[in-house]
């Protein structure tokens, strides 16, 4: 079984190649972070741990998680964002490796992938062979984030300098997808990689 990590920039467009790498590969075992992290932000013990390390103005008035507000303080604040990280990254990790052994015992999986946005930015290793990296300029990041969230100039800014720019990541990548045009252009990268190993 192969194991390669999948990263890039905030609006590049990763989840949509894992969404299409499971659907051209079926023996595919996906690990998504994202996910995982949504999962955990939902437990109460979870929420727990995070008020105490940023403080309870992380709740709202009902005492569950206010989502804005967590937004506001970790791209505002590097030291936030740092004791969020040291709150989840630990356990995201875990979950990973506990799911890349389950996968190692499962014959007919071929690949295990992880879909790690900071990937380069925290230094997560799962002894992946390959780092795969989907990627765009910063202007059309910028363009997708205004139309899908709708998010102030600012607060882009501020998602964007939390994360290393697109072109060290690409320069860190050891296989990179282009998604600047059509989903179909995207797709065939991403079959033409595949199907080198995989697809018969």
């Amino acid at each position: 079984m192969k194991v390669y990590a999948l990263t890039g920039g905030i609006a590049t467009g990763k989840s949509t190649a894992g969404q299409m790498m499971r659907r051209l590969l079926p023996s595919i075992a996906f690990f998504d972070c994202d996910e995982v992290v949504q999962g955990f932000l939902r437990r109460a013990e979870v929420l727990a741990e995070i008020s105490e390390a940023l403080g309870e103005e992380v709740r709202g008035e009902n005492g569950a998680l206010d989502r804005v507000r967590l937004r506001e303080l970790v791209f505002e604040d590097e030291e936030q964002r740092r004791n969020l990280e040291g709150v989840l990254h630990p356990k995201v990790r875990k979950e990973c490796l506990e799911k890349r052994e389950k996968s190692f015992k499962n014959p007919s999986t071929t690949i295990f992938v992880a879909d790690v946005p900071l990937l380069f930015e925290s230094g997560f290793d799962f002894d992946q062979e390959l780092n795969l990296v989907v990627a765009t300029s910063e202007a059309t990041q910028r363009s997708r984030l205004r139309a899908r969230s709708r998010l102030e100039d600012k607060m882009i800014s501020s998602i964007l300098n939390a994360q290393l720019p697109i072109q060290e990541k690409i320069s860190r990548g050891d296989v990179v997808f282009w998604n600047e045009g059509k989903l179909s252009f995207l797709e065939r990268q991403l079959s033409r990689f595949l199907h080198q190993f995989y697809i018969s």
